[in-house]
C-alpha cells in the first residue's frame, strides 16, 4: 500500500511539473504581448490544463490503484447479489441498484442509524459507486459525497447533490475486510468513515474473482 502512495505522489508531481512547463512559452512571450491578449492566453491555458488534468489524473488513478482478484471470477449477477446482500445485514450500510451500477452509502433514512449519524455531527454523506466491466471482470470504484443536514431524524434529512471528490485511498486494519463481516460490529464500533464502506466492498469484490480499479468517474 505504501508503494501505491509513493507512485501516486511521483506521478502527480510529474504531471503537475509537465503542465507548469507548458506555461513557459507564455512567460517568454510576456513582454511581447499586450496585457489583454496575455490575460486571454493565460485563461485559455488554464482551461486547457483543466481539460487535460482530469482525464490524465483519472488514468493515473486507475493505473496505480489497481487490485487483482484473489479467486476465479463469479458471474456478474452473483457479484451484484453479494453486494446487494448488505441490505439484509444488521449494519448501517445500504446498497441500491441503479441501471448498471450499485451505490453503497449509509442508512440515513432509517431511524436507529439516522440518530447515530446525526450524533456524529456529519456534514457530508459518503457514496461508493460500483461500475462493472463484464468483459475484463473489473469493477471501478467511484467516490462521491453529498451535503447532509439532519434536521429531524429520519423524516426530515436534507441530502444535497452528489459531488466529485478526491478518491479515498487509505485503508484501516482491524475493520471488516468483506461485507459479510459487518454483523460482527456494534453500532458504537463505527466511525462512519468512507473506508468502512470502501474496504469491505473492495475485499468482497476481490474475493469474488473480479479486479478493482479506483476511478473518478
Amino acid at each position: 500500500m505504501f508503494r501505491r502512495y509513493l507512485l501516486s505522489l511521483f506521478a502527480l508531481t510529474l504531471l503537475l511539473g509537465g503542465l507548469l512547463l507548458s506555461l513557459m512559452p507564455l512567460g517568454l512571450l510576456r513582454s511581447r504581448l499586450e496585457t489583454p491578449l496575455f490575460e486571454q492566453s493565460v485563461c485559455l491555458w488554464v482551461s486547457a490544463v483543466v481539460l487535460v488534468l482530469i482525464p490524465l489524473g483519472n488514468k493515473l488513478l486507475k493505473m496505480v490503484w489497481s487490485f487483482r482478484a484473489t479467486a476465479e471470477p463469479v458471474p456478474l449477477e452473483q457479484l451484484r447479489e453479494q453486494l446487494l446482500a448488505v441490505n439484509q445485514l444488521a449494519c448501517p450500510v445500504r446498497a441500491t441498484a441503479r441501471r448498471h451500477r450499485i451505490i453503497l452509502t449509509w442508512r440515513n433514512d432509517e431511524a436507529p442509524w439516522c440518530e447515530v449519524l446525526s450524533h456524529r455531527d456529519l456534514h457530508h454523506i459518503y457514496e461508493l459507486r460500483c461500475r462493472f466491466d463484464a468483459h475484463t471482470h473489473t469493477v471501478f470504484l467511484i467516490d462521491r459525497i453529498r451535503a447532509v443536514d439532519f434536521v429531524i431524524c429520519p423524516d426530515h434529512v436534507k441530502i444535497g447533490f452528489a459531488r466529485i471528490c478526491l478518491p479515498f485511498l487509505w485503508r484501516r486494519l482491524g475493520r471488516p475486510k468483506t461485507i459479510d463481516q459487518y454483523p460482527s460490529l456494534e453500532a458504537y464500533d463505527y466511525d462512519f468513515h468512507p473506508r468502512e464502506i470502501k474496504t469491505p466492498v473492495l475485499g468482497t469484490i476481490l474475493a469474488s474473482g473480479w479486479n478493482v480499479r479506483f476511478s473518478l468517474f
